[in-house]
C-alpha cells in the first residue's frame, strides 16, 4: 500500500500547480493552462456556481479572464498556498490566497480560494474551484462572462 502524502508534499503540488496557472494566465498559454485545469470544472464564488463542460468554454473564460488581468493593469498575480492535505491517493483538498497587484499597488484586498486537485493520467489537475469573492467582483465576472458565451 502506498504511504500517504505528508502536508509539505501537498502544499508543494498545489503551489506548483497554483505557479504553473499564473505562468499561464501571464504568457496568455491556453495549452498551459489546459494542462492544470480539469473539464468539467466546477468554479464557485459566494452566490453562484458556474459549470463548465468543455474545453472550448474554457478557452472562452481563460481569454476573457486574460483580457480582463491585462485591461486593469495587473502585473503581479500573486497565489500562495496556505495549506493542502491529502484526502486519498489521486486527491488533494487546499487552500490560497490572491493578490492582484499593480506596480505593488493592491488592486482589491486579497480573497481565499480553496481548491480540490485530482491525479488524472499522471497529472494534477484544479477539478473545482471555490472563491470567497462576491458574484460581481471583476474576476468573478470576467470568468463567468467568458465561460457563458455561446459556442
Amino acid at each position: 500500500m502506498p504511504e500517504k502524502m505528508t502536508e509539505t508534499e501537498a502544499t508543494e503540488i498545489y503551489q506548483d500547480l497554483l505557479d504553473r496557472i499564473c505562468d499561464a494566465y501571464f504568457s496568455g498559454d491556453f495549452s498551459a493552462f489546459k494542462a492544470a485545469i480539469q473539464v468539467p470544472h466546477v468554479y464557485k464564488t459566494e452566490g453562484q456556481e458556474q459549470h463548465i463542460e468543455s474545453y472550448e468554454q474554457m478557452q472562452q473564460a481563460f481569454d476573457c479572464f486574460c483580457d480582463y488581468l491585462q485591461g486593469v493593469g495587473v502585473t503581479d498575480f500573486i497565489r500562495t498556498c496556505t495549506g493542502a492535505m491529502e484526502l486519498g491517493p489521486n486527491r488533494i483538498l487546499g487552500g490560497h490566497t490572491t493578490e492582484l497587484l499593480r506596480n505593488g499597488a493592491r488592486l482589491r484586498e486579497p480573497y481565499t480560494v480553496w481548491a480540490t486537485l485530482e491525479l488524472i493520467d499522471g497529472n494534477w489537475m484544479v477539478t473545482s474551484s471555490e472563491n470567497a469573492i462576491s458574484d460581481t467582483a471583476w474576476q468573478s465576472l470576467a470568468f463567468r462572462q467568458g465561460a457563458a458565451m455561446k459556442q
